[in-house]
């Protein structure tokens, strides 16, 4: 009786750790980071870069659509700077203490205008992020276009607050 109960108790033993060994080689994938978006995101120090991505119709004139949060109890002046035509250019974001500031997104503020990016829909564009004295970031921010309906309203235009005047072609025609 005393074998027959100890050959239980180890074959018990041997379903678990056979059924279960899986779990002891694979990663846990769940609590990997990844980017659910078309666009990167990335940590600088109290400032958090999210879904960041640079959308142009000419390779030249383009709008970054970001969202920056400051989990900090200062406000942050953030810099970007990109590279314009082989020339350093910086745009400037403030982002509130413990608050949030998007550029270019769709209920976002104003937009964020980025000129002489010399990168085509499909290419990266390379983005240094920094404010104040903490060591910056350089992320590589995906170049898109507006061919997708979701899209169409986040390309570069002169005035963030424009509105598009009907033609009469719009209108609709009514049926008898």
């Amino acid at each position: 009786m005393r074998a027959r109960t100890t050959a239980t108790v180890v074959l018990a033993g041997a379903v678990m750790v056979l059924t279960a060994g899986c779990n002891f080689i694979s990663p846990q994938t769940t609590t990997e980071h990844y980017d659910a978006s078309d666009g990167i995101s990335v940590d600088v120090g109290s400032i958090q870069v999210r879904n960041a991505m640079v959308f142009t119709d000419n390779g030249d004139a383009a709008s970054l659509s970001v969202t920056l949060l400051n989990t900090s109890s200062t406000p942050r002046t953030v810099a970007i700077q990109y590279d314009s035509f082989g020339t350093p250019k910086t745009t400037t974001i403030v982002v509130p203490a413990d608050g949030q500031t998007r550029r270019g997104t769709t209920g976002g503020d104003q937009q964020a205008l980025l000129n002489g990016i010399g990168k085509q829909p499909g290419s990266l564009l390379k983005v240094f992020v920094q404010y104040g004295n903490t060591t910056g970031k350089s992320i590589n921010v995906p170049v898109l276009d507006g061919s997708l309906a979701e899209y169409a309203t986040l390309l570069p235009s002169p005035s963030s607050t424009s509105t598009r005047v009907p033609k009469p072609s719009d209108a609709a025609t009514p049926t008898p």
